[in-house]
C-alpha cells in the first residue's frame, strides 16, 4: 500500500454481507494493537459504535467527538474514523453492510438512513427505549435462535430510523426522503467524483428520461427534493469532503 493513502478498511468476514457481527472496542484494541486502531483509515462498510463504559473522544473525518457512556457514533460507508491512542471507553463495535437492514430493493427509508449514517454521526445521550433495543440486539448476535438474523435486522433498522434519521431530517429541511434513485445520484457520485462528471453523465447513469432537457430538470429535482442543493453542489460537496479528508489524514 502507499504510505502516502489513507488506509481502507474492508469486512472481516464474508458473513457481514448477510450477517452483522460484533467486536468489544477492549478486543480491538488487544488483537489490532493500539497504533492499527488509532490510525485514520476509511470504511469500505458501515458501523455503529456505541459506548458502554468510561469517557473518552473518537475521530470521524475532521471532526472529534468526546463520548461518554451512552453515546451513539454511526459511521457511512466511505468515512474516515480512529479510536484514541489511549482506550479510556469500552463498547460495541458493529459493522454492517447496508443492504442487510434495507427491507426491499425498494425500502422508502434506505436513502434517509444511508444519508444520516454519513451527517449524524454522533449522538451523545441516547434514552433508554434504544440503550434496550440496542443490548437486546447485542443479545441475539451472541444467540442461536433459527430468527437471529431478521430479528437483529429488524433491531438495527429500528435503532437507525429512532436516532439519526429524525435529526438528519430535522437538520436537513428535506422535501421529501426515500427514492432508490437519489441513492444510485449520491453512489454514483461517491464513485465518480474525482472524474468531475458533468449533469448530463450523471443524470444518464441513473437512466432518467431520454430527452436531454428533462433529463437534466429531473436528474437537478431528484438532489434538490432530497437534498435541498442541486446536482453540482452535491458533487462539489463530495469533492471538498475527499480534499479535507486528503489534507487532515494523508501526505498529499
Amino acid at each position: 500500500m502507499n504510505s502516502k493513502c489513507i488506509p481502507l478498511e474492508r469486512m472481516r468476514y464474508e458473513s457481514g454481507l448477510t450477517t452483522p457481527y460484533l467486536f468489544r472496542i477492549s478486543q480491538l484494541y488487544t488483537e489490532r494493537g493500539i497504533e492499527e486502531v488509532s490510525r485514520h483509515h476509511r470504511l469500505n462498510f458501515s458501523a455503529l459504535i456505541y459506548i458502554t463504559e468510561g469517557e473518552g473522544q473518537h475521530y470521524i473525518d475532521h471532526q472529534f467527538h468526546r463520548v461518554r457512556v451512552g453515546t451513539l457514533l454511526t459511521l457511512g460507508k466511505n468515512q474516515i474514523h480512529a479510536f484514541a491512542k489511549n482506550r479510556t471507553v469500552d463498547g460495541f463495535v458493529m459493522p454492517f453492510n447496508c443492504a442487510f437492514w434495507a427491507e426491499s430493493s425498494h425500502d422508502p427509508y434506505f436513502d434517509s438512513i444511508i444519508a444520516a449514517l454519513v451527517h449524524v454521526n454522533c449522538i451523545y445521550n441516547i434514552n433508554d427505549d434504544i440503550d434496550a433495543l440496542f443490548r437486546v440486539m447485542v443479545q441475539e448476535l451472541y444467540s442461536e435462535s433459527e430468527f437471529r438474523t431478521e430479528i437483529i435486522r429488524s433491531l438495527l433498522r429500528s435503532v437507525l430510523l429512532k436516532t439519526i434519521v429524525p435529526i438528519y431530517k430535522a437538520n436537513a429541511k428535506q422535501v421529501q426522503l426515500g427514492t432508490s434513485d437519489f441513492y444510485r445520484l449520491k453512489s454514483y457520485i461517491d464513485e465518480h467524483f474525482r472524474q468531475r462528471p458533468s449533469v448530463a453523465e450523471i443524470a444518464l447513469s441513473i437512466g432518467k428520461s431520454v430527452k436531454q432537457v428533462d433529463k437534466l430538470k429531473q436528474v437537478d429535482k431528484l438532489a434538490k427534493d432530497n437534498a435541498g442543493i442541486s446536482v453540482k453542489e452535491l458533487l462539489d460537496e463530495r469533492v471538498l469532503i475527499e480534499a479535507k479528508r486528503q489534507l487532515a489524514f494523508s501526505q498529499y
